[in-house]
């Protein structure tokens, strides 16, 4: 009778073993064992328990023999090595570190936006409201948590707009995409999805209050709404994206400048400014405003009359620099290294052009109270071309200026204290030499190539005295396309489709005839 059952042993434990392995795949299918499961796994204990009671001797043959002292031996190893992974693991989970070796640090957070997150002062949660077949949602979700991973003042939740509609329609949210940062009673909503729009955000939302930067008018100055070549446009929306409001001024029509302006842009005017004019914005000035002057070299008009009490004035000259310049333009200089200044100072590594740009004097001596800072300087193999007419160029002894030569500079002026005040105050001019370095042309062709934006945005926040907002801002990932001419094209087809595969089939007969 055992005999007869015992023949029945190989199907029991070929039938347990199939068991056993269909109750782990239900478990972990289904995320845990459930009925189903439990009744498969004792049918598979129960069905090898019934095929070690038939054949005894075979089991610890099996488990007594070479074979089986071999395989626990290679049990042992593969359990030790997965244990060496596993600890790896878990101190590369408590001790990590990230490198990002892409060519523009595209999966690292800019410096602006390290400098925000470091200043957090309050929490602030971050809700992305995103359906699962959003195109963006991955990235938005790694972002958030690089954001995260920053600064422990960060939280973010991701809300699918179709299973939680209620919490979509609580906040106003309605289009797919959407984050809304909050802070306090605050919020700001996004529809972008990169670095950019979610810093950009997150000042707005932490910020009490958007201080206002006004730009002159009424003089045919670069237009802050103006969309053509020569416009500031775009600088504009820039600086909207850092939580200013950005308004103009016409003194023509007001007597002086609003008491909330907190910069007053004055960016190459064609026609003189009245002395009334003059006369309002040196009293802004006095009640410790701040200017930002960009001139024009194309211009004669002179801003002399508002620039001699800082001590500074534009020179009537165009500065070529053959040393350093933009594609062999020598008209155009090439700006690597900048002097050390709060406005400066996070710019190492990017490059600055300025098209057709005028040196700045200084007085020696500065006026009382007076100190200027050079921002741009040009190599010293420099000069200022004061025939700006000419065809040919070169250093005129006496008559051009020879370099280094100040492109821009920053200066501050202190103010007498009046009345009870024992706090000292002052005034702060940063001035350019030219106005094109952030046309909207310039701007759009030179896209997350130079510094110039952020060269000017620096300038604007030091002014505004916002010095957390100076930095590097995200950049827009370049496309990098590479065009193959057709004899290199062709090239290409033939090494993956000829070659390559050619040399496999080469190399097996090869083998193959060696070993007959």
């Amino acid at each position: 009778m055992t005999a007869r059952v015992r023949r029945y042993a190989p199907f029991l434990l070929t039938g347990g073993a199939i068991l056993l392995l269909w109750s782990l795949f239900w478990s972990l299918i289904r995320g845990r064992a459930g009925l189903e499961g439990e009744i498969t796994l004792i049918v598979g204990l129960a069905a090898i328990a019934g095929y070690v009671a038939l054949e005894p001797q075979r089991v610890w043959t099996a488990l007594s023999g070479r074979a089986a002292r071999q395989g626990a031996n290679a049990t042992v190893l593969t359990l030790a090595v997965v244990g060496i992974l596993v600890l790896v693991n878990i101190l590369a989970a408590r001790h990590h570190k990230r490198f990002d070796l892409t060519a523009e640090r595209q999966f690292s957070l800019s410096k602006q936006t390290l400098q925000v997150l470091s200043s957090l002062k309050e929490p602030v949660t971050a809700t992305a409201f995103m359906t699962g077949r959003y195109y963006g949602r991955q990235q938005v979700e790694d972002l958030l948590e690089e954001y995260t991973y920053h600064t422990d003042k960060l939280r973010f939740e991701v809300v699918d707009l179709e299973q939680r509609p209620s919490l979509a329609l609580q906040q106003g949210v309605t289009r797919d995409g959407t984050v809304v940062f909050q802070a306090g009673d605050r919020r700001q909503e996004t529809l972008g999805y990169d670095e950019q729009a979610f810093t950009s955000a997150l000042v707005k939302v932490t910020r009490a209050e958007a201080k206002t930067v006004y730009f002159l008018t009424g003089h045919r100055e670069r237009d802050p709404e103006d969309s053509a070549e020569a416009g500031y446009q775009q600088i504009a929306s820039a600086l909207e994206r850092d939580n200013y409001q950005v308004r103009t001024l016409n003194l023509a029509i007001t007597d002086t400048v609003p008491a909330d302006a907190a910069v007053l842009i004055i960016a190459a005017p064609t026609a003189t400014p009245t002395a009334r004019e003059i006369d309002a914005i040196n009293a802004y000035v006095d009640r410790g405003g701040s200017l930002l002057v960009l001139a024009d070299p194309t211009s004669d008009v002179t801003l002399d009359s508002l620039l001699e009490r800082w001590g500074v004035s534009v020179r009537p000259d165009v500065v070529i620099d053959p040393a350093s310049s933009f594609f062999g333009d020598v008209a155009t200089p090439l700006i690597t290294r900048f002097p050390y200044h709060d406005i400066t100072k996070d710019l190492l590594g990017l490059t600055t052009i300025l098209p057709v740009s005028s040196s700045i004097a200084q007085q020696n001596p500065l006026p009382e109270g007076v100190e200027v800072s050079p921002l741009v300087t040009t190599t010293s193999d420099s000069w200022g071309e004061t025939d700006r007419e000419a065809r040919q160029v070169r250093l005129d002894e006496g008559k051009d200026t020879p370099g280094p030569l100040n492109l821009a500079v920053a200066a501050t002026r202190e103010l007498p204290i009046e009345g009870d005040e024992t706090d000292p105050k002052h005034a702060r001019l940063v001035l350019f030499g030219d106005a094109d370095l952030v046309a909207n042309d310039l701007l759009r062709s030179i896209q997350g190539g130079l510094g110039n934006q952020d060269l000017f945005l620096n300038a604007v926040s030091w002014l505004a005295e916002e010095e957390s907002l100076i930095s590097i801002r995200p950049q827009s990932p370049t496309t990098r396309t590479v065009y193959l001419t057709p004899p290199q094209l062709r090239l290409v087809m033939l090494t993956a489709l000829i070659f390559l595969p050619g040399a496999v089939v080469v190399a097996g007969i090869w083998v193959w005839w060696q070993r007959r």
